[in-house]
């Protein structure tokens, strides 16, 4: 079990923590060494603040958390949290991430989650990301909204860093009509957006054929193009249809720089402003500065959850560049694709599947062949339906990729994970684990940048038992199988993160919440 402990916020944090593994434990404290008494004692001065009495209190009902999970003590263990212990409390902004090669399943934990926020939000990628959610035998796929529209209590927010293809964006609200799910006066869409145009996604289309068999494996929604005329300086946001002389001038030269850039690229401009024209009053009801919005949401005690797209080895800076998005999946988009302070940050949680997908290009260590029936790879793409939601294609699918973890890890600082489809691997009679990387015969200590070296590693394996009980109706840790157990415990030794959500199923509420004690930002 691991429990964050707040002194105040004066005082630095003291961390307590406890891996449970089979057979072992460990429990550790890490105090800073200016958690002094001086700084203690400040906290009787703040009214907003624990006491010192109250912050023993709670330390002493963890401490006694901690000693039933390794097997002594008689105090409340997780698995009796209320099911209503899905969200954080208090006020801060929490955060869904993808922490593989992305589609590891965080549109669901946000449904699950958004359920007892205020608001949520988007804030990178654009309609390359996709989400499927099952309610009640509908079936959802948003690719620019919030999952957390299915909240007809929520605000949905389209942050500043996403790119927005106003035609998809719109045919995704009209679907929602469909389905008798009212979005109006929830839905915001950022001023500061930039627009992905019919054109940049020709230029996406081309760039990719350009390539031949060194394809990057884009999506072909024109996000790269759509970032590269922001990066570029000549692109055109949201806020700009609000100013139809000025939008259409900067189309029109726009245009007129994609067709000189790429010789046969033919765009219909007169076509093209007049749909922007007409859809100009739709769309400016819901634009609006949403940085504003979302400060003023915090500052007025409302619940944030931001809901992240693509997946962290995705990332622009830090995923198997050049085989990425075009935008930065981490953690630090949410300050810059929304506009809010690192101090307005708390819960950050990695979604990870039990073991590996990636859709595309690019080095995949753990990758198994999906040739042979009744092999592991094909069970994993056959029984975990692997195919991605915006493009159809197959995905590529492996065993657990440890060191990849950690270095996800380390990058967006998990305060708990949510682990995804463990039902999948139900019926494999050896699961495995990549536990580390060898290169030329030495252990790598970080994930490397050459795409060399990360295309040649030799992956070195833990092989666990694996087990045949339907875990669908599994509704608490307890209840799963010994062995399901067994490699949910390993993995969070592995990676020194809990594991808070696990996946059993794909529909809705198939999910076990192991409560707030394992969540390091209570």
């Amino acid at each position: 079990m691991f429990s964050r402990v707040f002194a105040s916020k004066h005082a630095s944090r003291a961390l307590l923590g406890a891996t449970g593994a089979v057979g072992a434990g460990m429990v550790y404290t890490n105090l800073n060494p200016q958690f002094t008494e001086r700084n203690v004692a400040a906290c009787d001065a703040d009214p907003n603040s624990q006491t010192v009495l109250g912050l023993l209190q709670n330390i002493s009902q963890k401490v006694s958390n901690i000693e039933v999970l390794l097997g002594g003590g008689s105090g409340t263990t997780s698995s009796n949290f209320p099911s209503s212990a899905v969200a954080g409390s208090g006020k801060g902004i929490d955060i869904v991430l993808g922490a593989q090669w992305g589609d590891e399943g965080k549109g669901k934990l946000v449904d699950i989650l958004s359920q007892e926020y205020d608001v949520c939000a988007r804030v990178a990628g654009g309609s390359n990301a996709g989400h499927t959610i099952v309610v009640d035998g509908v079936k959802y796929k948003f690719h620019l909204l919030p999952s957390g529209i299915l909240n007809d209590k929520a605000l949905c927010i389209v942050g500043n860093g996403v790119v927005v293809h106003l035609p998809s964006f719109l045919n995704e609200l009209d679907s929602l009509g469909g389905n008798g799910i009212s979005y109006n006066g929830r839905v915001f869409v950022s001023d500061r957006a930039h627009l992905v145009f019919d054109f940049h996604q020709a230029v996406d289309g081309k760039q990719e054929d350009r390539l031949g068999r060194h394809k990057l494996g884009t999506t072909k929604k024109g996000i790269g193009p759509a970032y590269s005329s922001k990066i570029q300086r000549n692109g055109l946001r949201v806020g700009d249809l609000q100013d139809y002389d000025y939008f259409e001038r900067r189309f029109r030269e726009l245009a007129d720089h994609h067709m000189r850039s790429y010789p046969g690229l033919e765009i219909n401009v007169e076509e093209q402003l007049a749909y922007y024209k007409s859809i100009a009053p739709r769309v400016q009801e819901i634009t609006i500065d949403t940085i504003a919005l979302c400060n003023q949401q915090f500052e007025d005690g409302k619940k944030i959850l931001v809901e992240g797209a693509n997946a962290a080895m995705l990332d622009i800076d830090f995923g198997t560049y050049p085989f990425v998005t075009s935008s930065n999946p981490s953690v630090g988009s949410v300050l810059t694709g929304l506009g809010v302070s690192p101090r307005k940050l708390r819960g950050i949680y990695g979604t990870v599947k039990a073991y590996c997908t990636r859709v595309g290009q690019g080095p995949f260590p753990t990758e198994l062949p999906i040739t042979t029936k009744g092999d592991a790879g094909m069970h994993l793409s056959q029984v975990g339906a692997e195919y991605g939601t915006t493009t159809g294609r197959a995905r590529r699918c492996g065993w657990l990729d440890i060191p990849q973890l950690k270095y996800s890890t380390m990058i967006n600082g998990y305060t708990a994970v949510n682990l995804t489809k463990i039902d999948v691997l139900t019926g494999l009679e050896q699961v495995k684990i990549g536990k580390a990387y060898r290169y030329k015969g030495k252990y790598l200590s970080s994930m490397p940048a050459s795409l060399e070296v990360l295309g040649n590693v030799e992956v070195e394996y833990e092989t666990l038992p694996g087990w045949t009980e339907d875990i669908s109706q599994c509704r608490t840790f307890e209840e799963l199988p010994l062995n399901c157990q067994r490699y949910i415990l390993r993995v969070q030794e592995l990676i020194g993160v809990p594991i808070r959500w696990i996946g059993v199923g794909p529909n809705r509420l198939d999910v076990i919440d192991r409560g707030v004690g394992w969540d390091l930002s209570e």
